[in-house]
């Protein structure tokens, strides 16, 4: 089992005997004792396997893809202008600033594949002199990838 499943499970089950045992001290007088077993459970357990449920749908993973570099030099100004240039000129496009001593960098886009880097650095090779093509590490969001979803 996963760490996180276990953990809920524990919770869960520490949740549902400490309220069964409220429960059953609370109508003791009232009622027979239940035939067979009755868990009693927190509602708000309910509302915490939801939220899990809805995190784990839309998360961020990374993995190895393509990013295009726009920049490289030793001035950080100079690269947060290229930066906010190109956002201007490509909104909805990630865009990123590493520092690698002693110099910064600006990649744009997450690409899983060479070819999809490719389109994004014949658009921007005229504007941003020298870019490239290189291999990095990317930001993978499974719930924007609806053909990623299909399969």
């Amino acid at each position: 089992m996963n760490k996180p499943y276990c953990i809920l499970f524990s919770l869960m089950l520490l949740c549902s005997v400490s309220y069964a045992q409220i429960k059953v001290g609370d109508d003791a007088d009232d009622a027979p004792p239940p035939q067979g077993m009755v868990l009693h459970a927190d509602p708000r357990l309910a509302v915490v396997l939801k939220k899990h449920a809805a995190n784990t749908v839309g998360t961020i993973r990374s993995g190895k893809g393509y990013r295009v570099q726009i920049y490289c030099g030793n001035e950080r100004a100079k690269a947060t202008s290229i930066k906010v240039d190109f956002m201007r000129r490509f909104p909805g496009i990630a865009t990123y600033i590493t520092y690698l001593s002693p110099q910064f960098r600006v990649k744009v886009g997450d690409y899983r594949s060479r070819a999809e880097a490719a389109t994004m650095y014949q658009q921007v090779s005229p504007l941003y002199n020298p870019s490239m093509i290189v291999p990095d590490y990317i930001v993978i969001n499974p719930a924007n990838n609806p053909a990623k979803n299909d399969q």
